[in-house]
C-alpha cells in the first residue's frame, strides 16, 4: 500500500509538474536518452554510512581501492545516481579515485521524477524557500554546504593532492561553488541547467549559472580552471551559459561545447543533452561525439590535477 501511495504521489507530482511551460520546455529540449553501460565493480559507502552534515543526510559511494590516484568528486544529473553514472565513475576509477554522492533517488535507478521533486517539490524553489536546493540572493543552497562538507572529507584523505569536481545538468555549476576550498584544482560543467523553471525562463535565467552571488564571488576568487560541456543544439542548457563561463572566468575557462556537425547525422535535428552520460554510446558512431568528450575531459583533469601544479 506504501509504495502504490508513493507512486500516486509521484504520479501526480508528474503531472503537475508537466503543467508548467518551464517544465514543458525542460522536456521538450532536454530528453533523458536511454543510457549505455552499467557498473561492473562493488561500489560501498565511504566516510560515515551515510554522510550528515550541516544537518544534511546523503550517502557518498566509493570503490574504497586506495587514495594514491587524484580525486575527482563525480555529481550525477537530473535522472540520479543511475547504473550508466557508475559506469562512468569507473572508467574514471582507471586514472582517479572517484566519489559520488548520491543526492536525491535511489542508487543504480534512473528516475526524472525524482530530480524534479528533489528542485521543484522538495525545495519549492519558486514558491517557498528553505529546500536543499534552494539558491538563495547570498550564502550558499543548503546541499552546497553539504557538498563541502564532502570536499573537505575527501581533503582529508587526500591531504597533498588536488582535487577534480564534475558536475552533470542539474549540479553542472556546483563545481564552482566549491572552488572555495583550496585543494580544489579543477571544475568540469558539463550542460548546466540552473536555474530550472517552472513556468519560463527569462533572458536573465539562460545567462545565469544558477549560484547565489556570494559563491560566484568565491569561484571567481579561485586559481581553479574549467571546461564547460555542451552539446550546441541543447536548449535547456543555453549557450549563453558558456558565454557568462568566459566573461567571469576569462583565461581559465575551457570551452568544450560539441558542433551540431559531429552528432547530427545527416542534417537530422537532434535535441541531444546529456554529453558525458546520456549521450555516450560504446560503439556506434552516435555516441562518438560523448566518447570524445569524455577523453577530453579525462586529459583536462589529469593535467590539472598533477602533482607538478600543487594547490593553494
Amino acid at each position: 500500500m506504501g509504495k502504490f501511495r508513493c507512486s500516486l504521489f509521484q504520479a501526480i507530482v508528474a503531472a503537475f509538474l508537466l503543467t508548467g511551460c518551464g517544465a514543458t520546455q525542460l522536456g521538450m529540449c532536454a530528453p533523458h536518452t536511454k543510457e549505455e553501460g552499467a557498473p561492473e565493480r562493488k561500489w560501498t559507502e565511504c566516510f560515515e554510512q551515510p554522510f550528515s552534515h550541516t544537518g544534511i543526510i546523503h550517502s557518498v559511494f566509493c570503490l574504497n581501492d586506495g587514495s594514491t590516484k587524484p580525486p575527482v568528486l563525480l555529481l550525477h544529473e537530473l535522472t540520479g545516481l543511475s547504473p550508466g553514472t557508475l559506469a562512468y565513475a569507473e572508467e574514471l576509477s582507471k586514472d582517479f579515485t572517484v566519489y559520488v554522492p548520491l543526492l536525491f533517488g535511489e542508487k543504480e535507478k534512473i528516475s526524472l521524477v525524482s530530480g524534479l521533486s528533489a528542485f521543484w517539490v522538495g525545495g519549492l524553489v519558486e514558491f517557498f524557500p528553505g529546500g536543499e536546493w534552494d539558491i538563495p540572493a547570498h550564502g550558499s543552497a543548503p546541499i552546497v554546504g553539504w557538498l563541502r562538507g564532502v570536499v573537505q572529507k575527501i581533503g582529508e584523505r587526500h591531504q597533498q593532492q588536488r582535487i577534480g569536481i564534475i558536475g552533470n545538468c542539474m549540479t553542472g555549476t556546483i563545481p564552482l561553488a566549491l572552488f572555495d576550498h583550496p585543494q580544489v584544482g579543477a571544475g568540469v560543467v558539463a550542460q548546466p541547467a540552473l536555474p530550472m523553471r517552472f513556468w519560463w525562463y527569462t533572458n536573465a535565467d539562460k545567462e545565469s549559472l544558477g549560484l547565489s552571488t556570494d559563491d560566484l564571488d568565491k569561484a571567481r576568487g579561485s586559481q581553479a580552471r574549467i571546461y564547460g560541456l555542451r552539446f550546441e543544439t541543447d536548449c535547456i542548457s543555453d549557450p549563453a551559459k558558456l558565454d557568462t563561463l568566459r566573461k567571469e572566468f576569462g583565461e581559465r575557462f575551457i570551452s568544450g561545447e560539441i558542433p551540431a556537425s559531429e552528432y547530427q547525422m545527416a542534417g537530422k535535428p537532434i535535441n541531444a543533452h546529456s554529453t558525458l552520460i546520456g549521450g555516450w554510446k560504446k560503439q556506434d558512431k552516435a555516441g562518438q561525439p560523448s566518447r570524445d568528450a569524455r577523453e577530453r575531459v579525462r586529459t583536462f583533469l589529469l593535467k590539472e590535477l598533477g602533482e607538478t601544479r600543487p594547490y593553494g
